[in-house]
Order: C-alpha cells, then sequence, then structure tokens
C-alpha cells in the first residue's frame, strides 16, 4: 500500500530549529569517528543508491541528512552513554557474543561490561527500527534525524579500528592511527571517493548484517597496523608529520606524503570500506521505507 507523506507540524519544526542551533553553537575541530568530512558525505552519496521516489525525498533534505550526520559525536561530550554506541571492542568477547541480539548479549555478559566495550552492533539495529516506525507515522523530522544518525552508526561500523580496544593504534606503538585512518586519508582523497556503489537492496536481517560488516572491518586490523608500522620504519620524522593550518590554528599532523605513502600500501582499504557504508546505509534506507509502508510522499 502507498502512503501519502505529512506535512511537517509546527512541533516538529520548533525541534528542527533546536537541533540546527546545537550545530550551530558545537565544537567543529574535535576528533571524530570518520571525520565529518566523511560522515557528511556518506550520508550523502547513499542517497543517491535509493529508488526515484524516495531518494527524490531525501535530496529535498539533502542538506540536514549532511549536517546531522555529526550529531552523535557530538551528543557524545554531554551524554554519558552515547560513546558507547560507536564502537565494540571484539577482542574482549570471545566467539559466542558473535551474532547475537541484544536481548541474547545480555544473558552471556553483564550490560556494563556490554557498555564498556561497545554496543555499535547492536545499537544499529535499534536505531533502525525506530526508523521504520518513523516511516509508518510519516514524521519527516524523525526520518530524517533517524535516517542521517543511523548514517553515523552504519559508518563507524566500517570503521576497522571501532572494532578493537587497540582503537588509536596505542597498545601497539602507533598512537594517531585513528583520526590518520578514517580522518587524514579521506579528506585527501577527496573526491576520488564519490563513485556511485550500484542500487540498494533489501536487508532480510539487519542484527546479521550489522555483525557481518564489524566481523569484515575487524579483520583488516592486522593490515593496518603493520603497513603503518613498516611504513614508519623507513620515514625520516620531519617527512612523517607536517604542519598546517586549520582555521586560526597551526596543527601537526601527518605530511600529505606520508598520508599517501600510507594509502597506497592498503591497496584501497579505505576506499573500499567507504564504499561499503556508503551502499549498507542505503540499504537500510530502502529497507525501511519498505517495511514503515513505501510512502510516496506527495
Amino acid at each position: 500500500m502507498i502512503y501519502t507523506h505529512k506535512v511537517l507540524p509546527k512541533k516538529s519544526q520548533i525541534i528542527y530549529w533546536i537541533f540546527s542551533l546545537f550545530l550551530f553553537i558545537s565544537p567543529k575541530l574535535l576528533a571524530n569517528p570518520w571525520g565529518f568530512f566523511a560522515h557528511k558525505k556518506i550520508n550523502k552519496l547513499a542517497i543517491f543508491t535509493l529508488p526515484p521516489t524516495l531518494s527524490k525525498f531525501y535530496k529535498r533534505h539533502i542538506s540536514q541528512m549532511e549536517d546531522w550526520a555529526v550529531l552523535p559525536d557530538q551528543r557524545r561530550y554531554i551524554l554519558d552513554i552515547e560513546a558507547a554506541r560507536h564502537y565494540i571492542d571484539l577482542d574482549q568477547y570471545t566467539q559466542t557474543l558473535q551474532h547475537t541480539s541484544w536481548e541474547q548479549a545480555i544473558k552471556l555478559v553483564s550490560e556494563d561490561s556490554l557498555q564498556k566495550h561497545g554496543i555499535v552492533v547492536w545499537h544499529i539495529p535499534k536505531t533502525h527500527q525506530r526508523l521504520i516506525q518513523a516511516f509508518k507515522q510519516h514524521d519527516t523530522l524523525q526520518i530524517i534525524k533517524l535516517s542521517a544518525e543511523l548514517g553515523h552508526y552504519v559508518a563507524d561500523a566500517h570503521v576497522p579500528l571501532h572494532t578493537t580496544s587497540n582503537y588509536d593504534g596505542q597498545k601497539t606503538g602507533q598512537q594517531g592511527l585513528h583520526s590518520f585512518w578514517e580522518s587524514r586519508i579521506p579528506e585527501l582523497m577527496g573526491g576520488a571517493i564519490e563513485d556511485w556503489v550500484g542500487p540498494a537492496k533489501y536487508v532480510e536481517n539487519t542484527q546479521q548484517s550489522a555483525w557481518e560488516w564489524v566481523l569484515n572491518a575487524n579483520l583488516l586490523i592486522p593490515t593496518l597496523l603493520k603497513k603503518e608500522k613498516d611504513l614508519n620504519q623507513i620515514t625520516a620524522e620531519n617527512k612523517k608529520y607536517s604542519f598546517e593550518k586549520k582555521g586560526n590554528s597551526l596543527i601537526k599532523t601527518y605530511s600529505k606524503s606520508y598520508s599517501l605513502a600510507y594509502h597506497q600500501s592498503l591497496n584501497q582499504q579505505i576506499e573500499n570500506q567507504f564504499k561499503y557504508a556508503i551502499q549498507h546505509l542505503g540499504d537500510l534506507l530502502f529497507t525501511a521505507w519498505i517495511l514503515g509502508g513505501q510512502s510516496d510522499f506527495k
């Protein structure tokens, strides 16, 4: 059955401006998973995987899809429970936890431990279910807000360093690897990662798909650690880092030559994970729309 879409009610418009104000006053230069640049681009490009009716709707709200992509990161600094939604330390658990639902997981491990070691794999299906309900209720604000935030968590699930307690290379003497892999290099790649990834597909089981994403990302960790360690050993300190101006600040960062050398050594690992995130977000948006009644948004 095809449903028509309701216009934003006054209350939703008020909430919309509250979120907009929050974005305006929030700090922009804090370290963030995938970086603001990449999160926004993933959300934007996922729209183009959708069928025409759905894509047309999201294009009308494309600026919010981009801007609100970073809300979960900004919320981490004011909400204690938010941080755990961005990662999972797979190395802190036995394989018996893999492929479990949240209800199954809390029977195997205490909820405190789960919160300590990350819940992204369970938070994705929870957010997706809320998005389905928003489609059923024809609530434009909630559809866009939840879609944008879902995109953030899906993107994080594709970052290998979000699946290990060695999240910044700190356990292997590679401090700073986190932002290097997910922020510095994507920003340098820029438009080179804008390829169309294909049409969105229906997802049969969001929970199991989320597990597949984090487990596959986790398999990439040995390679990304080794390649950086090998490159570091043959690179002089003054060639590894450079100073660049960001806003009014001069910051120390990985040099462009070092960054590109590392990127090339990974054999498209970062591009692939970036594109998988786009594809899988598109899949979940499409699936939520189907299960939410296939509104035609008229």
